[in-house]
């Protein structure tokens, strides 16, 4: 019994450092691809000086500089550049090993990974887990990320499904040749507005000047507002910022409070408004359509992953 935990703690340890070699490569090669540290830290999700201090303790595990920092901006080094293709291909092979012993180990354990947005994992997905909880034989790991992370680790073979808004005149942001994709509906992203404090609201508005929550601008939903609802608003009206915030619960919640109007996925605010805790406002702010696919790698699947997918194409066919 000693022995086999002993093996099971080696299988772990060995899995991490790999996985910690793989982000390191990966790191570099962002730096390689994207050309400068800050492009690079954006392409890794992390800020600048996060993203600093991993390069500077990969120099100091392997140590060797990686930066030649007498440049300004800071360039990878003459000896780095000349390893590129070398950094290609041990990374790929590395990603791939991960996603065997992944895959293997969803295989015995009847495991699939679903990563989606932040707010369709509160909305869609648990009526989705649910269906397919009742398969008694299923396991369900559910991620929560913003649009870009998600699109990331479908394409690096983290996890099986996706489920991710898009615009309804807008294509999938990744190649579709190689992937499934099933329709999943329709979503309004409405604006609302804490009904205790809405004749506050209206005497604002009407002087012409109009609170509002926003979302980061490098977000999926930030770009749907800047593009799709505040252009409209600003013709006429002066748009105060309060704050803004990536997650959509934050702002739904600071929306009730009534901080400043908030656009929500309609799914999300349906309870509050029935409650009378939030005032839908589409009538004077406008809206936006979305749409939400469930995306997968294309190729040959487990009967988990088949089961998966057979669920949420019923599930689309009786919401259309």
């Amino acid at each position: 019994m000693a022995n086999a935990i002993f093996d099971a703690q080696n299988a772990c340890s060995a899995y991490l450092r790999l996985r910690m070699r793989l982000d390191w490569i990966e790191d570099i090669l962002a730096v390689l691809h994207a050309g400068s540290l800050n492009r690079a830290a954006e392409l890794r999700h992390l800020t600048q000086p996060a993203f600093s201090r991993r390069i500077q303790a990969i120099e100091e595990y392997v140590g060797v500089e990686l930066l030649d920092r007498t440049h300004k901006p800071a360039q990878l080094s003459d000896a780095v550049l000349g390893q590129q293709e070398k950094l290609e291909h041990l990374a790929t092979g590395l990603r791939d090993l991960l996603y065997e012993l992944r895959h293997y180990d969803r295989l015995v354990k009847n495991r699939v990974v679903i990563a989606s947005q932040h707010a369709i994992t509160t909305s869609v997905a648990p009526a989705l887990v649910k269906q397919i909880a009742a398969d008694p034989n299923s396991h369900i790991r559910l991620r929560s990320a913003n649009r870009s992370e998600c699109l990331t680790l479908l394409m690096t073979k983290q996890v099986d499904v996706i489920l991710i808004y898009r615009s309804p005149d807008e294509a999938l942001p990744i190649d579709g040749a190689y992937l499934d994709r099933i329709d999943f509906g329709e979503e309004l992203f409405v604006p609302v507005f804490g009904t205790h404090a809405i004749v506050d609201l209206m005497a604002q508005y009407e002087s012409g000047e109009l609170p509002i929550i926003t979302y980061p601008p490098n977000v999926f939903l930030g770009e749907v507002i800047q593009r799709e609802i505040l252009p409209q608003l600003r013709a006429r009206l002066f748009l105060k910022e309060r704050t803004e915030s990536a997650l959509t619960l934050a702002v739904l919640q600071l929306a009730l409070a009534g901080v400043g109007v908030a656009w929500i996925p309609q799914s999300l605010a349906t309870k509050e408004i029935g409650y009378g805790n939030l005032t839908e406002l589409s009538h004077l702010f406008g809206n936006a359509r979305l749409r939400i696919d469930a995306v997968r790698l294309s190729g040959e699947k487990s009967a988990a992953e088949q089961n998966v997918w057979a669920v949420i194409n019923t599930l689309a066919s009786r919401s259309s």
